[in-house]
């Protein structure tokens, strides 16, 4: 699939959960609790404005990927999770990732720069 597909199909389902949240937050959905109306609503609000914003962000999110480790990539979408659904832990996940970043960082400053099971190459001098 193609980069533009998919920034196609992000932003159809944040329209898509945009709209649901708005139809289930000004009470149309018949037969559903006020109160799980309101839930499921602001469920559908809160995932649907991240991918909104990610389907802004789509450019430089395929940048960064270019950059970062998979390790990285999948530390920060699960604290991007944790945070939507529990705002109240985001100190505990911006320290996490934070350590994840400075493990990061410290393994590719502390990477050999050739791997040890090959031979240095020696230049041969013809005369």
């Amino acid at each position: 699939m193609s980069p533009s597909v998919r920034r196609h199909a992000l932003g159809i389902v944040a329209l898509v959960l945009l709209a649901a949240a708005a139809v289930l937050l000004l009470g149309v959905a018949p037969g559903l609790d006020k109160n799980l109306a309101n839930m499921y609503g602001s469920i559908c609000l809160r995932i649907g404005m991240t991918m909104g914003a990610a389907w802004l962000a789509f450019p430089q999110i395929m940048a960064l990927t270019a950059y970062c480790s998979p390790k990285l990539l999948l530390t920060l979408a699960i604290g991007l999770v944790v945070v939507i659904v529990r705002p109240k832990a985001f100190p505990i996940i911006a320290l996490l990732v934070a350590a994840v970043v400075v493990l990061e960082v410290l393994g590719w400053m502390l990477k050999p720069l050739r791997s040890s099971d090959k031979p240095p190459k020696h230049r041969s001098i013809d005369k």
